[in-house]
């Protein structure tokens, strides 16, 4: 009597065995489907991502950087930022809902001169305590640090407060 498993029996040792490429096809062709779609999602974000920087959006090269962002919505006491080129020097009106433009005194903004940045942080005791709910335009007059008192450009950008 002959063992069939037995490899050395001599039923089996001529019948060379026959293996399929992929034992489960199905398996496989979900798994490739599959990494395929995920590949084709990372390759379509990389290349659709937005990669610019804050310099890049502001459309104006003397302002390299604002806050808070245009279109933004804001709590009523959020700081407004602006960043100048180091060379310029510049002023803040805030324009509530109304269209009612409040200029920012000098002794109420923040200000780093040899960065050309300034700060205004609204609170108690300053020209405004909180932004008007509705959009706040935000309205920069620049002037060259050499040049004081000639204005040679204006930058505004609008935001949204809550309260």
């Amino acid at each position: 009597m002959t063992n069939v498993g037995d490899p050395g029996s001599g039923a089996n040792s001529t019948t060379p065995v026959k293996r399929k490429a992929f034992k489960h096809p199905g398996r496989f062709a979900i798994v490739a489907g599959g990494i395929v779609a995920v590949l084709s999602i990372f390759l379509i974000a990389g290349f659709s991502a937005d990669t610019t920087t804050r310099t890049q959006r502001t459309p104006n090269g003397n302002v390299t950087d604002i806050a808070p962002e245009p279109n933004t919505i804001v709590p009523p006491q959020s700081a407004i930022i602006v960043d100048l080129r180091d060379d310029l020097f510049g002023t803040i009106e805030v324009c509530g809902p109304t269209k009612t433009c409040t200029p920012i005194p000098e002794d109420q903004l923040s200000r780093v001169k040899a960065l050309g940045r300034l700060t205004f942080q609204p609170g108690t005791g300053k020209e405004i305590t909180r932004y008007q709910p509705g959009s706040n335009t935000v309205v920069v007059h620049i002037e060259r640090q050499t040049d004081p008192g000639v204005e040679i450009d204006i930058y505004e950008w609008s935001f949204t407060s809550k309260s």
